[in-house]
This record gives structure tokens, C-alpha cells and sequence, in this order.
């Protein structure tokens, strides 16, 4: 237990008979992670992936870790994409002995079975680990998920960062820039939509995708529309930063007129007031927002 607390940035809130969750960064820091804990630890470490087998060879020691393939096709360590099925897995692992499950691809199965569907399976899960010797990892993309259904994910599976000595902890290159910024508890407004927060301009000097990725997470747990800057995730940095620039552009301008419009609220009908605010966060109709203002 206390290894499995140490690979998480030394936290001691890693118990067993809890399940958790953990964000996959855009390296393979995730399956260094596992490998570490397979040589390392005295836990019995399951690990289901997307990944086959033979792809997975090249990142784990798989005579460290038990390994299952999330696939349609039948064999042997190969486990469905299938909630039922793959209860029946880790329900057979945690009745017996101690140890760590980590599940990845929780993407695919929100897209095969529904968000609602999912969420409660999550909480059949939690519920099944009470009082055993066990904890249950599952790693997302948060970015694959919107901030309402992933607000309410995070109450059943708290989020956790994982490292050890080999690792940079997650995020610690954004920790200077957006140390001020994190956006992890935002009033909701009157129409019960995330405040939005004026953010830091991230510098061009050290611009990251890192950096970049966290700052959408941030953008979008406003409740902000702002895939058109995703692109800038697979473009070189000088252009990735120019595309971010504009978007930058809109997100202030849409936080600027928000505020507008709160020290007006009450000249406006609650129509109205409820679709600037949904404009504002799809960053759109700006000039229409501003013609209303102007007029009061």
C-alpha cells in the first residue's frame, strides 16, 4: 500500500476498497506507470487496455502484469467491450486477494452504451470495492468527455495524477504558467452555467502541447465551445500558438461580455439574458451581444 501511495505523488489518500481516476496525457506515461508498478510493487496489478498484446510488448513487462485486451474479437486475455462482461472480470479479481486494476478506455465504452449507462456502472463498481483489498484505477481523456457528465464523473471517481522516480509528475510543466489559473471549482450563474473566469494569456515563450491541453480542459469547464482550437494539438508550436492566440481572442472577448451583461441583468428579460450566455459560450453572435448591450 504504501508503494501504490508513492506513485501517486506521495499521497496517503490512496486506500484500498476505492476507485479512482487518472488522466492520460498525450505521451505513453500511463503504461510506463503500470510497467514501473508490475517491477516494483508487491500489488498484483491488472491492467485492461485498448491495446493489443503484441503493442503492448513493447511498453510492459506483461509477466509483471496480468493483461487484458478491451476488444470484439474472442481469445485468450481478451475481455469485451462489454459492461457485463467486463464486471464480471474485475469482479472475480477483487474477491480474492489485494491489488490494482487499471481500466483505459472508458471513451469507447461511453460511445457503445451511453453516458447515463456508464456513470452508473461506475457506481456499481465503487460499491462492489467497498471493504475489499483492492483499488480501481480507470484512466480518460477528459478531453473525449463534456465538462457536465465529466463534473459528475469525477464525484464517483476522484481524480488522482500518477508518477514515480522515472516520471515527471503530470502537469509540472504548466505549473508556473497556469499555477493561478486552475479552474477547478467555478460558481455557476443564475441559469445555472459555469462562471467564466478571465485566464492568463499563456506566454509564446514556453508554449507546450501540455500547456495547450490543459488550458482547453480549463476553457471547456466553462462550459466553452472551443473545439476549434483543438486542431493546434497536432500542429507545429509557432502555428499551434497563433491558432490558440485567436481563440484566446474570443474566450476574453466572450468573459468581457458576460460581465456586461451581469451589471445590466435586470433590463433584460430572462430570455434573453439565458441566450447571450449560451451564444457567449459557443463564442458566437459577439456583435449581436454587443448591439443588445449598447441598447439598454
Amino acid at each position: 500500500m504504501e508503494q501504490l501511495a508513492e506513485a501517486f505523488n506521495g499521497s496517503d489518500s490512496v486506500t484500498k476498497g476505492q476507485l479512482f481516476s487518472c488522466e492520460m496525457d498525450a505521451g505513453k506515461s500511463l503504461f510506463e506507470w503500470v510497467d514501473h508498478l508490475g517491477q516494483t510493487s508487491n500489488e498484483h496489478i491488472v491492467f485492461v487496455s485498448r491495446l493489443p498484446h503484441r503493442r503492448l510488448l513493447n511498453q510492459i513487462d506483461i509477466s509483471k502484469v496480468e493483461t487484458y485486451w478491451m476488444t470484439h474479437r474472442v481469445g485468450q486475455a481478451h475481455v469485451a467491450p462489454d459492461l457485463d462482461e467486463l464486471h464480471a472480470l474485475i469482479h472475480t479479481r477483487i474477491s480474492n486477494h489485494h491489488g490494482l486494476i487499471v481500466v483505459e478506455g472508458l471513451e469507447w465504452l461511453v460511445t457503445l452504451h451511453g453516458e447515463t449507462t456508464v456513470l452508473n456502472y461506475i457506481r456499481t463498481l465503487r460499491d462492489d470495492l467497498h471493504r475489499t483489498q483492492w483499488t480501481l484505477i480507470l484512466a480518460i481523456d477528459p478531453l473525449a468527455f463534456n465538462s457536465i457528465w465529466l463534473a459528475r464523473f469525477r464525484r464517483e471517481a476522484p481524480l488522482m495524477s500518477y508518477t514515480h522516480e522515472h516520471l515527471e509528475p503530470m502537469m509540472e510543466l504548466e505549473s508556473e504558467v497556469l499555477e493561478a489559473d486552475l479552474v477547478e471549482t467555478l460558481p455557476v450563474t443564475e441559469e445555472g452555467l459555469p462562471a467564466l473566469v478571465m485566464l492568463n494569456r499563456l506566454p509564446k515563450n514556453g508554449f507546450t502541447k501540455q500547456i495547450l491541453r490543459k488550458r482547453i480542459l480549463q476553457w471547456r469547464r466553462m462550459g466553452l465551445d472551443v473545439s476549434e482550437v483543438e486542431p493546434a494539438l497536432y500542429l507545429g508550436d509557432d502555428e499551434g500558438f497563433e491558432l490558440y492566440a485567436s481563440i484566446e481572442l474570443k474566450v476574453r472577448t466572450a468573459v468581457e461580455l458576460e460581465r456586461q451583461i451581469d451589471a445590466c441583468s435586470e433590463a433584460l428579460s430572462a430570455s434573453e439574458l439565458t441566450t447571450a450566455k449560451f451564444r457567449l459560450r459557443q463564442l458566437t453572435g459577439f456583435d449581436q451581444i454587443k448591439t443588445l448591450i449598447d441598447a439598454l
